[in-house]
């Protein structure tokens, strides 16, 4: 009566000291991010940026109290989803977090498990879409340690964007926003935010765009709502990414004299340096100092709502 629960994600840093190898680590990662120039000149070129670009956004982490919160908000919704699942089931549930790029990592986990000692394994990527670049990335790892020490049997969830508890934790939200404006739903303009990619990566095949349009169609028609648009967020490095881009949308829709936004960030389940400083702090801040009326919905975090989801998603998806 004993079951586990082993959940993925890339990871942040911290520390202020943690912030570079985090960044070293995420550029040198040809899957995520593929420079186009060889493994040794990227691994260069990663050096350059993330020693660059940890110095830049060392003063946002600051705001943030010196460090990410998704681990923390990851070990908190964990241990709710451990007492919501003995409650439901009547077995007991143990919960490990394995990251891409920083501690705890992915391998270091594994190897603290020994798979004997459960009845049923779930291994999710905390990615609700799924993309070569995140879910791929988390299970890619996961794959090559089972090539060396392999579960006999586990249930694995690549994505579960369409979920119907998770996307009804979204849709309280958005419903919640539009009352925090003090307006209708339907006299609300609904901007989705997603994480970009690089464009690349659609030309390769990656599901990510397209699961990203298929959870807004979902939550659009349950709202029966029609103004809103979907752009991107987060793009970093020397190349082209996904748009158009979250910053370039709002002020567009500023300067058209658009009021009453909500902005979603789809593909964020969770507050880090995306929605609490470049969301909250710098683009939102930005269209209300404009004279926008604008809120973003509230990050699922580790609300008891999410965690009666993941419950949902794992033994479900």
């Amino acid at each position: 009566m004993h079951d586990l629960l082993f959940a993925m994600y890339m990871g942040g840093p911290d520390s202020i000291q943690s912030i570079q190898p985090f960044l070293y680590n995420l550029f040198t990662d040809r899957d995520i991010i593929n420079f186009k120039i060889g493994k040794v000149p990227q691994q260069w070129l990663a050096k350059i940026i993330s020693t660059k670009r940890s110095r830049k956004i060392a003063p946002e982490y600051e705001k943030m109290g010196g460090g990410s919160p998704q681990l923390k908000y990851l070990q908190s919704l964990l241990e709710k989803t451990e007492f919501i699942y003995h409650e439901k089931y009547g077995r007991s549930l143990d919960t490990r977090i394995g990251m891409c790029y920083y501690h705890p990592y992915i391998e270091d986990t594994l190897k603290s498990i020994n798979p004997d000692e459960y009845d049923n394994i779930y291994i999710i990527s905390m990615y609700p879409h799924y993309s070569y670049t995140t879910s791929g990335a988390c299970f890619k790892r996961f794959n090559t340690y089972m090539n060396m020490r392999p579960f006999e049997r586990f249930k694995a969830i690549t994505h579960w964007h369409l979920n119907e508890s998770y996307n009804n934790c979204l849709l309280k939200r958005i419903k919640s926003a539009a009352e925090k404006l003090e307006v209708e739903i339907n006299d609300a303009y609904i901007l989705f935010s997603a994480h970009s990619l690089p464009e690349y990566t659609l030309r390769e095949g990656d599901y990510y765009a397209r699961h990203i349009d298929e959870q807004i169609k979902l939550l659009t028609d349950r709202l029966s709502h029609s103004n809103y648009s979907v752009a991107y967020q987060s793009r970093t490095g020397p190349m082209k990414w996904l748009g158009p881009e979250t910053r370039d949308i709002l002020k567009h829709l500023v300067a058209k004299g658009v009021d009453n936004i909500i902005v979603v960030p789809i593909s964020f389940v969770s507050d880090h340096i995306e929605t609490l400083i470049e969301l909250d702090d710098q683009y939102i801040k930005e269209a209300k100092e404009a004279g926008a009326n604008i809120i973003r919905s509230e990050s699922l975090n580790d609300s008891d709502d999410f965690a009666e989801a993941a419950i949902d998603i794992i033994m479900d998806g």
